[in-house]
């Protein structure tokens, strides 16, 4: 079988290097790889994608902090893109299908694979793996001498030569002088030193920066997702983790206990997907009120249930923390400053679509946590009132922290 004839001959086709991993995080090595081949092979682009749910690895980071990690990584790097193709993907992760989803969607790459060493001889137990030979071709890393091929150890060579024969597989080699680094070092030097900056590790500065700000690596947190895991459906977990991102920013900047930030963002949302029922129920065990309001619209009650819930089941007894949580959705008069972090990085996150007011909002914050708190409540009175049709009911509360906080508005207009 003459595999790629149509590719070889069509100059059309663009030569794209695949590089997929865990990338639970994603490091220099990682990268060092990939620009080597792309370097070699002349390749236009690389795609870096980070796996789904793998069948090899458990207990790996989520699927959306993994992503955001490789996004800010690519974006360093001239003709580097992040995908998510195999995140998106139900079921467990199998390079085959990946390969097949470019075949279809992409019909003018021309695909390389790019794999460490120890891939190289696994390979064959991978699933379809014909199907990988007969569409693409392998790049291997490996570590030569002085640049000379013949210096590739000789068993790297050997099951190369095999797989090219009993497949018809084209396995090139990328000559690059592996990094002496893994992500599993990486986790654990963090568990080992929770206070460094990490900028002693191969690490790009900017997922440095995100593995600080979300946390990640630390027993107590990651114990927090595998929970938040069970209570949250995806695109809550996502929005979560970007609440995170922008509280841990504004605590940064306006000097708010970083650490409550953080988790008072984690836990915000924890009670969102509990049924009406459950929730009535927790705040009647603690004797917190339940207003004509929240009767009448059961969804108001998930900040309340929220702060409960982060006290029952996350173990979080810290009552800044807590109020954070409690009175995220409505504010209250003369909030707190991690009360109104919270109340603002929950409605300006990144992942937020909803006002074309977002992007001026999340510059302006930087300069006045006070006017874009009183403007995001100006917003959310004005839309509340637009829905009174639809017996949509303003939580008082929301309108007295309107009333407080729109002399900010007066001032600045």
């Amino acid at each position: 079988m003459n595999r790629n004839a149509s590719d070889t001959s069509d100059n059309k086709k663009i030569k794209v290097g695949i590089l997929g991993g865990t990338f639970d995080p994603i490091h220099n090595g990682h990268l060092m790889i990939a620009k080597e081949a792309m370097k070699e092979y002349e390749l236009a682009k690389i795609l870096l994608i980070p796996t789904g749910v793998s069948y090899m690895k458990k207990d790996v980071t989520d699927s959306f902090l993994r992503y955001e990690m490789v996004k800010l990584a690519a974006a360093e790097l001239n003709n580097f893109e992040a995908c998510d193709v195999e995140i998106q993907r139900e079921g467990n992760t199998y390079t085959c299908d990946t390969i097949a989803y470019f075949k279809e969607k992409n019909p003018e790459y021309e695909l390389y694979f790019i794999i460490g060493t120890d891939s190289l001889f696994s390979l064959e137990k991978w699933r379809n793996v014909s199907y990988i030979f007969e569409n693409c071709t392998i790049l291997c890393a490996t570590r030569p001498d002085d640049g000379d091929e013949t210096a590739l150890k000789s068993a790297e060579k050997s099951k190369a030569e095999e797989l090219n024969h009993l497949y018809n597989a084209q396995i090139k080699f990328i000559h690059c002088n592996p990094m002496d680094i893994s992500s599993t070092e990486i986790r654990a030097y963090r568990q080992s030193n929770p206070d460094s900056d990490l900028s002693n590790l191969e690490l790009p500065k900017s997922v440095a920066e995100f593995i600080l700000r979300q946390d990640l690596y630390n027993d107590k947190i990651d114990e927090i997702h595998q929970l938040l895991k069970e209570d949250l459906r995806p695109k809550r977990l996502k929005h979560t983790f970007g609440v995170v991102d922008t509280a841990v920013i504004l605590a940064r900047k306006w000097g708010c206990d970083v650490e409550k930030a953080r988790l008072a963002a984690l836990l915000h949302d924890c009670a969102k997907y509990l049924d009406t029922e459950s929730k009535i129920a927790l705040c009647a065990k603690y004797g917190v009120l339940v207003s004509d309001v929240e009767s009448a619209n059961p969804e108001l009650l998930h900040a309340k249930a929220g702060a409960l819930l982060a006290y029952e089941k996350y173990n979080v007894s810290d009552c800044d923390i807590l109020s954070a949580i409690y009175y995220h959705t409505t504010g209250k008069p003369d909030m707190s400053l991690l009360e109104q972090i919270i109340f603002v990085s929950d409605y300006i996150e990144p992942g937020r679509t909803h006002s074309d007011k977002l992007p001026l909002y999340r510059t302006m914050v930087m300069e006045d946590l006070n006017l874009v708190t009183a403007k995001i409540l100006k917003d959310t009175v004005k839309y509340l009132k637009k829905q009174a049709d639809k017996k949509v009911i303003i939580d008082p509360l929301t309108q007295e922290t309107y009333e407080f906080y729109k002399k900010f508005l007066n001032e600045k207009e």
